[in-house]
């Protein structure tokens, strides 16, 4: 009884204090506010070219809302040829990577509808001699660009057989070509030439050079990609020249005005050879060599918050494999430590 009684009391006084409160004004409110939704992490698995003759890949974990991010390097997967490369492409169902490589210029097609199993389907040799592709994309209509370093042009691949890659164009000569991007309705194309340190448009139709971007001062311009929705372009960059201690940075260009809305800067020991986004475009994911390459002897990613500008974390591709296989790769020509660009099939 005595506990019963105690309760009617601290009701009865609770009671009062609400009518008090109510009789003098004050707002009372209906119920406590509900605890703020947890935002959806982001999970994927992340692809790289590399020059020691291999694709790496990885798991990605980012978590918005405590801006972290988790990985661990998953695998990787030697090319039949041994050899380098820089461009790799996934194919617009995502059950397919395009992995041409530099010198002999095979063309390897990946699948990966196994996605941390990865193999190689098909082998195809797309020119007599070395290409270096660098920039890739596949377009609205479906085919597939890449860009030649050694060429110096822009060649269009029909990829509707994702086994049997077919070349049908070759345009917008340059220099050194790294990075392309068709952008809009696929009537402009954007490529960047790492000598001349400019991004050009193009007219896609008629090859018309219509524009020339000097984002920076003399650095290598490497590769690229698009926002989801198209209106940016996150263009890699070393910040500088020479194979020291780089600047490196990720420029977001408007793909209308075709000028820099924002630079986004990795800081000194980082050189940028790729960059895309999540499917949201909140988040930045960049693939980094750290320099000097004979210091460091690795890749990264680095993941950037584009609302705060700050990077969260980044993941070792190269060194945390290395280390942890007890593997000690020497820099000889034909094989350098780093990874270059980079695929992300997102978790649906």
């Amino acid at each position: 009884m005595k506990n019963c009684r105690k309760k009617v009391i601290r009701i009865a006084a609770v009671s009062a204090i609400i009518t008090g409160a109510v009789a003098i004004g004050l707002s009372i409110p209906a119920k406590a506010p509900a605890e703020t939704a947890l935002k959806p992490l982001y999970k994927g698995t992340v692809y790289s070219a590399g020059r020691g003759g291999h694709m790496v890949f990885t798991t990605i974990t980012i978590d918005p809302n405590r801006d972290m991010i988790s990985g661990s390097t998953v695998g990787r997967l030697p090319m039949p040829n041994n050899e380098q490369a820089d461009a790799i492409q996934m194919s617009k169902d995502e059950k397919y990577l395009f992995y041409p490589t530099w010198d002999q210029s095979m063309m390897y097609t990946i699948d990966i509808q196994d996605k941390t199993h990865p193999k190689v389907a098909a082998e195809n040799k797309i020119f007599d001699g070395p290409t270096k592709h660098c920039g890739s994309q596949i377009a609205a209509d479906g085919s597939m660009y890449l860009s030649s370093m050694t060429l110096g042009d822009v060649h269009k691949f029909d990829v509707t057989d994702p086994l049997k890659p077919k070349l049908m164009d070759r345009n917008y000569k340059s220099t050194y070509l790294c990075n392309v991007q068709t952008v809009g309705d696929g009537s402009k194309i954007i490529t960047t030439d790492m000598k001349d340190h400019n991004l050009y448009l193009y007219d896609t139709k008629s090859g018309e050079r219509l524009k020339t971007l000097k984002p920076g001062g003399d650095e290598f311009l490497h590769r690229g990609q698009l926002s989801p929705d198209g209106k940016t372009l996150y263009q890699g960059s070393t910040g500088s020249l020479g194979d020291g201690v780089h600047n490196g940075r990720v420029y977001a260009i408007d793909t209308k005005s075709f000028e820099v809305k924002d630079t986004y800067i990795l800081g000194l020991n980082y050189d940028v050879h790729d960059a895309t986004t999540t499917p949201d475009g909140k988040y930045l994911i960049a693939a980094v060599r750290r320099t000097p390459p004979a210091e460091f002897m690795d890749s990264e990613y680095v993941v950037v918050n584009l609302e705060t500008k700050k990077p969260i974390g980044s993941i070792s591709m190269c060194a945390g494999c290395h280390n942890a296989n007890d593997v000690k790769p020497a820099l000889t020509k034909g094989r350098e430590v780093f990874i270059c660009g980079i695929q992300i099939a997102w978790n649906k």
